[in-house]
């Protein structure tokens, strides 16, 4: 391996770990023969730090396994990395969304077959109807003086008006000043309302467990385990609720929550930046699939209709939404945020074989 013709390409100084990964790379697209002792005397680092860079990159699928070289790594062109990690989200997604359709069958189906329902052993299960606003309102307020432990609500749908909002941050401010843990989960589109940013914040600052998602099934609002409230019709909360009582019911919807809670992230101010409205959009993910596939940005530029300036201002956007300067940076920049998925290791195999 020519170390002078490679030192030509290698930044001097200490790097950064994105510096680091950025240069092995460079390093693996250039040598087919090259090792993690021999990166870490050109670039200035140790070992370790290497193997952790090569770690990062074969993450997002720049590197893959090669039993053919001295490292053991291969380079992987950017293009094709960015395709399979957006074919691995899309997967994903196609997983969560069947995952949550099955929760959304199994909450319908005891709330329409089993609700109603009494133990014959004499364990107690009661439902009372919540048909109006005043109805619920005069629940929520019992809860305030029934929890003792802990209270678990999950709220879809649009974002309450500021009053509501008020009330909602009174009475659970006034449970945590008791002394009640509350976990609260929201969507995603929450977080970026500006009303509901502010609302989520003072509840994390109060104390409360605070957590996103992209979907959640349904309303929900846990009192210990033996309280509960539920949509009467989980699509359209418009319809009213069931208060339920009795250790009948609820703790199989507890089991429902945490499993949404597991698989959320935690509120912050960082999440809120990184939320899915920040993603690329879906003109955006065809502009970047057609890039992976080899097309010049001219003929992008003419299957989609728009100008080459147009197009130029397109991948610009998405540069300067994710804070890079290149397609390569964009690539890390997305395994790094967690919006995209590490390829799979047989994935990988199979198409460094093809």
């Amino acid at each position: 391996m020519e170390h002078s013709e490679i030192g030509a390409v290698m930044a001097r100084g200490k790097l950064t770990p994105e510096e680091l990964d950025q240069r092995v790379y460079e390093l693996a697209l250039r040598h087919r023969q090259w090792t993690t002792a021999e990166a870490a005397g050109l670039l200035g680092a140790s070992e370790g730090e290497v193997e952790e860079a090569v770690d990062r990159l074969e993450r997002v699928g720049l590197l893959r396994p090669s039993p053919r070289t001295e490292a053991g790594y291969a380079a992987v062109a950017p293009e094709i990395a960015l395709t399979r990690l957006f074919a691995l989200e899309d997967r994903q997604l196609v997983r969560h969304q069947e995952q949550m359709a099955h929760t959304r069958e199994a909450i319908s189906s005891v709330m329409r077959d089993y609700l109603g329902l009494r133990s014959p052993q004499g364990r107690s299960l009661e439902v009372e109807a919540l048909p109006t606003i005043e109805q619920e309102e005069s629940f929520l307020d019992r809860v305030v003086d029934l929890a003792r432990q802990d209270v678990w609500l999950m709220h879809v749908g649009s974002a309450p008006t500021a009053p509501v909002l008020d009330e909602m941050l009174l009475r659970y401010l006034g449970m945590l000043g008791s002394g009640i843990a509350v976990h609260a989960l929201f969507l995603h589109q929450h977080a970026r309302d500006r009303l509901m940013s502010g609302y989520l914040k003072e509840l994390t600052q109060a104390g409360a467990q605070v957590r996103v998602a992209a979907n959640l099934p349904q309303r929900m609002l846990i009192v210990d385990r033996d309280l509960a409230m539920v949509p009467v019709d989980p699509e359209n909360s418009a319809r009213g609720f069931w208060g339920v009582h009795g250790t009948e019911l609820v703790p199989a919807l507890r089991a429902v929550y945490e499993h949404c809670w597991i698989a959320a992230t935690p509120f912050t101010v960082e999440a809120v930046a990184d939320s899915p409205a920040q993603r690329p959009s879906v003109v955006e993910d065809v502009v970047i699939q057609m890039l992976a596939e080899g097309m010049k940005d001219e003929a992008i530029a003419r299957r989609l209709g728009v100008s080459s300036r147009t197009l130029s201002r397109m991948i610009s956007t998405l540069l300067d939404r994710l804070g890079v300067q290149s397609r390569f940076q964009a690539a890390l920049e997305l395994g790094r945020r967690g919006w995209l998925g590490a390829p799979q290791a047989d994935a990988l195999a199979h198409e460094g074989a093809a």
